[in-house]
């Protein structure tokens, strides 16, 4: 009798949870078919999700219309960033994770030998053996007549009403250790070589009429990552990749070596934790080793009016699914405002030009885009004139994202910088050069952006 009623309960019960489980899918089909509940874009991949596809009678069809249906129908699920989250929070309870990999590692070019063309009492690339050093601190040290007419049109925006375009960058793989990400470097022997040919046949047409500076930006694995950890790693030496390619570079070209300086920074708040950039202090380190290579006496960090933006989770944040230890402990976005001025007007893809702020007050904006803080984000062409010097000095800087930080402490010495972002800037650098009297040319570049074949390609098309 006890066995028949038993299995009568487990009838009932096996019921509900058959009823329960269509009941859900049902709740899922539902509210899968309400249209406006569809995101357009994810905060969590920072990027626009795919759209429903137009139809045309060719697509249809070859079928390629129905698998863009299924592409939009899986892309665009209702409160999908909400189920991302959740599944990052039930991964992370997967038994004790203090660092982990997320990413797929591929194997790396090893880097030739090559002579060291970096004077040794100026900056050395032998590799270091220091001491082991704690992750960065979280706070920072207080320490031409002829213009070119299609660039300047007529402004259009006022600071108040322009909009800013987030631009999206797909991460390789990355390190998690705690509260803090790492982005790998894998050294790509074709792309470097590459880099430095663009850097050389620039530099050899412009002989004589300007002069070119190199920057490239070593990334956060290789200055503020523990070193036991870093040298176990399977990333490329940052130190031995840079110097490579200065080693490469014509005797013309005015490297600015700058990776022992952040070395000698790395206590300090130089890169973010949750974000791929460097922080606006490590780019003043670089701003002060480019001042000693030109012959310059570079402004102090007094001679800027310091602002904070907190609540800075970045692309890293992004790209690990939004690690509840990023968000518990998310970055601050220091800013430093040029005494002289605080304007400056940028070009958008559109062609639109739009007055703007060097350091804009992103206080209010959404916690993944204030790193846009810096000179309006990534757009074509910026320009900005100092009105407290009139010798006519200016300069040009070819720039990836993390240019942008570094640009603002230039107005200390500059009256009129140009601002390029090659990865949209669609005219030939040459022209735009010799045509505004431009005698500093000045490239900078994070040490991933010289190794991508993609970013290379731009440089090329650029510098033709």
């Amino acid at each position: 009798m006890l066995n028949v009623e038993l299995k009568r309960i487990k009838k009932k019960y096996l019921r509900i949870k058959i009823l329960s489980f269509f009941a859900v899918l049902f709740l899922f089909a539902v509210v899968a078919m309400i249209i406006p509940l569809r995101p357009s874009a994810s905060a969590v991949e920072k990027r626009d999700l795919a759209k429903f596809p137009e139809f045309s009678m060719e697509t249809f069809i070859n079928g390629e219309y129905f698998a863009a249906i299924d592409t939009w129908y899986a892309d665009t699920f209702p409160f999908r960033d909400v189920f991302l989250r959740g599944n990052t929070l039930v991964s992370s309870l997967n038994g004790i994770q203090t660092v982990k990999i997320k990413g797929e590692l591929t194997n790396v070019d090893e880097i030739p030998d090559f002579e060291n063309r970096i004077d040794e009492e100026d900056e050395t690339f032998a590799n270091e053996s220091e001491e082991d050093v704690e992750v960065a601190e979280t706070t920072p040290a207080n320490e031409s007549d002829n213009k070119v007419e299609e660039f300047v049109p007529e402004v259009v925006d006022e600071v108040e009403d322009a909009p800013i375009e987030v631009a999206t960058q797909k991460l390789g793989p990355v390190f998690i250790a705690g509260d803090s990400v790492y982005e790998y470097y894998g050294f790509n022997q074709a792309s470097s070589d590459g880099y430095v040919n663009v850097i050389n046949n620039i530099t050899e047409r412009l002989a004589g009429k300007a002069t070119v500076y190199d920057i490239i930006v070593p990334n956060s694995m290789d200055i503020t990552l523990n070193d036991s950890i870093r040298k176990s790693l399977a990333t490329s030496n940052q130190n031995d990749a840079i110097n490579y390619m200065y080693s490469k570079m014509s005797k013309n070209v005015k490297v600015v070596p700058i990776y022992k300086t952040l070395r000698e920074h790395k206590k300090e708040y130089v890169y973010f934790r949750t974000d791929h950039h460097w922080t606006a202090l490590g780019a003043y380190y670089a701003y002060e080793k480019f001042a000693k290579v030109k012959g310059i006496k570079a402004a102090s960090l007094d001679d800027f009016e310091m602002v904070a933006y907190d609540g800075f989770l970045g692309s890293f944040y992004a790209e690990s699914g939004q690690l509840p230890a990023l968000a518990a402990n998310p970055d601050t976005v220091y800013g430093y405002i040029p005494k002289s001025t605080n304007s400056m007007k940028f070009v958008d893809k559109n062609g639109n030009e739009i007055a703007w702020n060097i350091v804009y007050d992103v206080s209010g904006w959404n916690s993944s885009t204030k790193y846009n803080a810096f000179i309006g984000g990534d757009n074509p062409l910026s320009i900005i004139e100092n009105p407290d010097i009139n010798d006519g000095s200016s300069c040009v800087v070819i720039k990836e994202s993390y240019g942008n930080a570094f640009v603002p402490f230039l107005v200390a010495n500059y009256q009129t910088i140009y601002v390029v972002d090659y990865r949209y800037y669609n005219e030939p650098l040459y022209n735009f050069i010799i045509n505004n009297g431009i005698k500093d040319v000045i490239f900078i570049n994070n040490v991933v952006a010289t190794g991508t074949p993609a970013r290379i390609e731009n440089l090329e098309h650029l510098t033709r």
